[in-house]
Parts: C-alpha cells; structure tokens; sequence
C-alpha cells in the first residue's frame, strides 16, 4: 500500500511538472499564417504589370531554420502557416519574426528581415514583395529591407538558403560575365 501511494505521488509530480513545462513552451510559440503578395517593382514596370506567380518564397526563423517554402499562384500570393518563438522584445505583445527571401525567374532576388508574425494577435502576418527585373547588362544583385548588413554578408546568406532548399541559377545569358539570380525551380 505503502510503495502504490508514493507511486501515485511520484506520478502526480512528474505528470505536473511536466505540464507545465508544455504550458509554458506552448506560451512561447507564435503561429499565424503568413501571406506573402509578389509582383513587380513600381520602378521597373508599368502601373498595370500583373503579379508574380510562380514566385519561391522560403521563411526562415531567427534560429536560421528553413520553416517552409512555397509558390506564389495566380495572384502573385502565397501562404504558409509558420510556428515561431516569441520576440521578448515586445512583452506585451504574442508576436516572432521571420526572414522572408523570394525569388523568381526574370527577377533579382529579394530578402525582407525582421517580418512580424502575429503582430496584430489575429494569428497574420503580411508581407509585400517588389521585385526587379534582371537587366542581362547590369550587375545585378540581390535587395534587402529592414537590415544594415553588408550586402556581401546578405549574398552568401542567399546563396546557403538556395543552396539547402535545393534551388538552381535562371536561365538568363548574363553580358556582365556574373552569375544569373536563383531561381524558383527545384534541381532535377
């Protein structure tokens, strides 16, 4: 009878410990989804250019893990469901972050840091994508917002993404003797 009781006691014990660790990981996870608009930049084309569908767009979390990558569809839109931790820079509000980099064939690449996930506690997150046409004749690089890095550092930050999720160059002949951008597409 003796052993039974301190079993049980024991068993209580670990079951609410345990619980409450769960309890108080679970309040430091964010989801939302995450709804990421694609089209043209405004200084590369006309007022009526339609959006960018086929668009890859890959979200990594501030710990540099890919969460997800998808396409864009006829709108120029993509969504992804993503599952941060909590920015405890803002106490008062259930929000993360994520980086957003987006690519697609024709353009140069774009990377957007520091996109808030569930800013507004409605379990969202937008972002708005502009991307730049490739001049073949023009060194073209890679854009990035909301981040005072060296765009070097940001370069090979792209190329380890592209790299891991298994993306490929464009297929455009490039007059400047540098590489094409990453593409959208998959290797074979």
């Amino acid at each position: 009878m003796k052993k039974i009781c301190i079993a049980t006691i024991l068993s209580t014990v670990v079951f609410f410990c345990s619980a409450h660790l769960i309890f108080a990981d679970n309040l430091n996870k964010v989801t939302a989804i995450l709804t990421v608009q694609v089209g043209p930049s405004d200084d590369t084309l006309v007022e009526s250019s339609p959006p960018i569908k086929g668009a890859r767009i890959i979200v990594i979390n501030s710990f540099g893990k890919v969460l997800g990558t998808t396409l864009t569809n006829s709108n120029g839109i993509a969504k992804i469901k993503v599952t941060v931790n909590k920015d405890h820079r803002f106490q008062k509000k259930q929000m993360g972050e994520v980086t957003v980099i987006t690519v697609a064939n024709g353009y140069n690449e774009q990377i957007d840091f520091n996109v808030p996930i569930n800013e507004f506690n409605d379990n969202s997150a937008k972002e708005s994508v502009a991307l730049w046409i490739v001049d073949p004749k023009r060194r073209n690089e890679p854009r990035f917002t909301n981040g005072s890095f060296h765009r070097l550092t940001v370069f090979e930050m792209l190329d380890y993404y592209a790299k891991q999720v298994g993306l490929t160059k464009q297929n455009i002949t490039m007059d400047a003797k540098v590489e094409p951008p990453w593409g959208p597409d998959f290797k074979k």
